[in-house]
C-alpha cells in the first residue's frame, strides 16, 4: 500500500522553558538569566519535529486533553510541518514540562516533571495508521516502555526506530523489538557491560535488526549492519557549538527520515551528524530549541562544504531522496 508517512512516532513530548547562563552556577548562590525562550521538546517529539522541518512526512501520536501545555506542543508541531491528527483525546493528559539551564558553551542540565504525560498504548494507534507510515519511531526514557506498540508494528510488517535512554529492565524487550537500534553510549554501557562504545556496539549487534547505533556525542556514532558485522565509526562534525540541547533527537529524527526514504545506514548517520550539527550550531547563537532545527536546504549546504570533494558529488546526488 501507499505510505503516507515517512516517520511515525510515539514517545515523549515535553514544553521546554529554557533559561540561558554564562556559567552553570554551584550549590546556593544565585545567579542572572541572560535569556529565556520556551520550545517544544522530549525525544520522540523532537525527532518527529526535525523530521518535518527536514521536509518529511511525518506524523506524532500522543495522549493529550486541551490543557495549555498540550495545546502549545501541538501548535509548535504543526510549524514544524507535523501531521498531529491523530492524537488521542485524554482528558488531562499533556507534555512534560521542563525547566532547562543552559550555559555559555551549550552544556545543558533538564529539570522535568511529568506528571500529565500519558503513554500511548498499542489501542491508541490502529492497524491502517501503523502501515501508513515507512518507519515507527518509539523513544523509552522511564516506565513504562512502548513494547506493546513496537509489537504491534513488527507485526504489521513496520521497521521500528528505538531511541532509548532510560536504564530500566522493560528497555531491554524494547530494544529487541527494533530493526533499528540508536541508543547512546550510557544505555549501551548499562545494557551489555561493556564502556567502550565499540565493544557495546558489538554487543548489542549480536540480536539481528537492520541497523545498531551507539552514539557519543562530539566522539561521533559506532554502528554495526548484517552486510557489515565489523563495527565501524563515523566522527562527527566539528563544529561551534551554542546549545546542544535536542542535538541527539534532532539525529534521530534526520536518520529515520533518510532510512525510511531508503538511504544507506551509514548515509543516514552523516546526513543525521550534518542535522545535529547544524541544530548545535544554533545559527552562531541566534536561534534557540525548535528554532534551530535545520532545513534540508541548510543540511545540503552543510555537506557540500564539509566532504571531501572526492565524495561530496555523490553523497549529494544520493541525498536527492529526501526532497
Amino acid at each position: 500500500m501507499d505510505k503516507q508517512y515517512d516517520v511515525l512516532a510515539a514517545g515523549i513530548a515535553a514544553v521546554d522553558d529554557l533559561k540561558y547562563v554564562t556559567d552553570y552556577p554551584p550549590i546556593d548562590c544565585k545567579i542572572p538569566v541572560h535569556g529565556s525562550t520556551r520550545q517544544g521538546g522530549g525525544p520522540a517529539c523532537t525527532a518527529t519535529a526535525a523530521a518535518g522541518t527536514l521536509g518529511g512526512r511525518a506524523a506524532y501520536v500522543a495522549r493529550f486533553g486541551d490543557g495549555e501545555l498540550a495545546r502549545y506542543i501541538v501548535s509548535v508541531l504543526e510549524q514544524h510541518g507535523v501531521d498531529t491528527s491523530h492524537m488521542v483525546n485524554f482528558p488531562g493528559g499533556g507534555p512534560y514540562h521542563s525547566t532547562i539551564v543552559v550555559d555559555h558553551v551549550g552544556h545543558r542540565n533538564v529539570f522535568y516533571d511529568p506528571a500529565l504525560y500519558q503513554t500511548v498504548g498499542a489501542e491508541d494507534m490502529s492497524d491502517a495508521l501503523i502501515q501508513s507510515a515507512k518507519l515507527v519511531l518509539l523513544d523509552h526514557i522511564t516506565e513504562p516502555a512502548l513494547t506493546p506498540v513496537a509489537e504491534k508494528a513488527r507485526r504489521l510488517g513496520v521497521p521500528v526506530l528505538g531511541d532509548l535512554e532510560g536504564e530500566t529492565e522493560s528497555s531491554k524487550p524494547l530494544a529487541a523489538l527494533t530493526d533499528y537500534l540508536v541508543v547512546p553510549k550510557h544505555w549501551a554501557a548499562w545494557a551489555t557491560g561493556a564502556d567502550n562504545p565499540l565493544e557495546s556496539c558489538a554487543a548489542l549487534a549480536k540480536t539481528a535488526r537492520r541497523a545498531t547505533v551507539v552514539t557519543n556525542g562530539v566522539e561521533g556514532c559506532y554502528f554495526s549492519t548484517p552486510a557489515h558485522t565489523a563495527v565501524r565509526h563515523v566522527p562527527a562534525f566539528k563544529v561551534e557549538s551554542f546549545d546542544t540541547n535536542g542535538c541527539g533527537d534532532t539525529f534521530h529524527g534526520a536518520f529515520a527520515l533518510a532510512v525510511a526514504r531508503g538511504l544507506t545506514v551509514e548515509d543516514a548517520i552523516t546526513f543525521g551528524s550534518a542535522a545535529a550539527a547544524l541544530k548545535a550550531m544554533a545559527a552562531g547563537g541566534k536561534r534557540r530549541g525548535w528554532d534551530a532545527l535545520p532545513t534540508l536546504q541548510a543540511v545540503r549546504e552543510f555537506l557540500g562544504e564539509r566532504i571531501v570533494e572526492g565524495e561530496r558529488a555523490a553523497l549529494l546526488k544520493r541525498l536527492e531522496v529526501l526532497g
